[in-house]
């Protein structure tokens, strides 16, 4: 189960970096929500993406608003029904031409080869607390 996880992780985040809506959809549950950390360009603070729909939107912002944007899951903890992975995000805004060079940190909940739920956090211990562990 846990290289399963983390191959549906590594799914997502290719797909996404290849702006491939469809194949990002494809690994997401129908109810699924996806809820992303305000870092600029094109994301609202305390924004949710509801079901296949939100999740295709969210791609489709991303490709209106950055010219290049490459999420790398440099790690990828997999905690059975959870993932927490840590991402290198490198974006340039596609009117501004700004670069954006951040790490975040991404909690998945993993059910049935699928994702449940997903939320961006900005700093690690966030992320460690939303899924019970400590540095």
């Amino acid at each position: 189960m846990a290289s399963e996880n983390v191959e549906v992780v590594r799914r997502v985040f290719d797909g996404f970096n290849n702006g491939d809506a469809d194949a990002v959809v494809e690994l997401w549950a129908p109810a699924a929500e996806w809820r992303p950390a305000f870092i600029g360009g094109g994301l609202m603070e305390g924004a949710v993406y509801r079901g296949h729909a939100g999740v295709r939107e969210f791609i489709e912002i991303q490709n209106e608003t950055w010219e290049t944007v490459v999420a790398d899951p440099a790690t990828i903890r997999d905690l059975g029904e959870q993932a927490l992975v840590e991402v290198h995000l490198s974006a340039v805004g596609r009117t501004s031409g700004i670069p954006v060079d951040r790490v975040t940190w991404n909690v998945f909940a993993i059910r049935d080869g699928k994702i449940a739920a997903g939320r961006v956090y900005t700093t690690k211990p966030e992320a460690l607390e939303a899924v019970g562990l400590r540095e």
